[in-house]
């Protein structure tokens, strides 16, 4: 059984974060994830540039009292930047804009592996990349460094152009309030697949259980306002799931009638784990995501069509519709 090593600091003193002293610190991207990071990173005491095109985004960043430019005017006055924007812009915006202005020395920091482990980034010799990834949605990645509690936090070192890059990569783990959770030693490799994976693997199969599920209980006569209900617009599910992550995958079974308990755990002992679910799995891990096909394939010019189109026949779906009218018959 493969463990991770955990760096994990209830309190931060100026000691962690001497790597960061005296250099300064771009953020680029002042969407959700840059605005919240932007934020702790100040409050930790180094108040970083934002880079940004001039939009909304930009606006309130000058209005929370940050220094907004040009992401290339950012990037070329940065000693360290951590890229922030969204997955699918960032080689172009790293090629023409952000790289060259790094200079050897400086430092790349990703949010995510997906670009760097496939090979999407063209970065300079000579500078450190290093990976700081919450596993949490910007506003949470605030409120959680506000009230001191943390998030978890991937964390890794690329390539150690300077020799100091984990020093870079740890100080700005603590400052973003990573290490109040667990800054959890992974790679760009091991992040991007995973993401991967629950997008293309857990996902689709809860979707799919969902779909299957709404045709064979409206198929044995019950209203379309019952089955929805149950399945998820209650939103009893999304209680469910938040107390497996305080509770544990099991531990939280006791909150549930022992009915539905052993109609749980009879069924599960039922289910193969060596079946057609593992089989698929297995070739989404290792045909679509490890082989590089997915992200080729996602590369291409005419994937944003398609993804449009699926996106349209997905709100076409039995399914969809019948969401769209139960939502407007409860008031919603």
């Amino acid at each position: 059984m493969a463990h991770a090593e955990i760096h994990h600091d209830r309190s931060i003193d100026t000691a962690d974060l001497a790597a960061l002293s005296g250099r300064t610190v771009a953020v680029l991207g002042a969407g959700n994830q840059g605005a919240a990071q932007a934020a702790n990173l100040r409050d930790s005491g180094f108040t970083p540039l934002i880079g940004n095109r001039d939009d909304e985004y930009a606006i309130v960043a000058r209005e929370q009292g940050f220094d907004v430019r040009p992401i290339a005017e950012a990037a070329a006055t940065a000693d360290i930047a951590l890229l922030l924007v969204p997955d699918e812009v960032q080689p172009d915006l790293v090629r023409d804009e952000v790289a060259p202005g790094l200079r050897a020395g400086d430092a790349l920091v990703v949010a995510s592996g997906y670009n760097w482990h496939f090979g999407l980034l063209e970065v300079p010799e000579g500078v450190d990349v290093v990976m700081v990834a919450p596993r949490m949605i910007g506003a949470a990645v605030r409120d959680r460094y506000v009230d001191r509690h943390g998030f978890p936090c991937f964390v890794s070192v690329e390539r150690d152009a300077t020799g100091h890059a984990w020093d870079t990569t740890l100080a700005l783990a603590r400052a973003i309030g990573g290490t109040l959770g667990g800054a959890i030693v992974s790679s760009a490799r091991e992040e991007a697949a995973l993401d991967l994976f629950s997008e293309q693997a857990v996902w689709p199969a809860i979707l799919d259980i969902l779909r299957t599920a709404h045709r064979v209980a409206v198929g044995a006569g019950f209203t379309e306002e019952a089955v929805l209900n149950e399945l998820y617009l209650s939103a009893e599910p999304a209680e469910v799931l938040a107390h497996m992550a305080r509770d544990g995958l099991f531990g939280q079974l006791g909150l549930h009638s022992r009915t539905s308990q052993y109609g749980q755990l009879r069924a599960l002992a039922a289910l193969d784990e060596g079946g057609e679910l593992a089989q698929r799995f297995a070739r989404v891990m290792h045909e679509d995501i490890l082989s590089g096909a997915f992200a080729r394939e996602w590369s291409r010019p005419e994937a944003g069509e398609r993804l449009d189109a699926m996106r349209r026949e997905a709100d076409a779906t039995p399914l969809a519709v019948a969401e769209g009218e139960v939502r407007a018959r409860l008031g919603e």
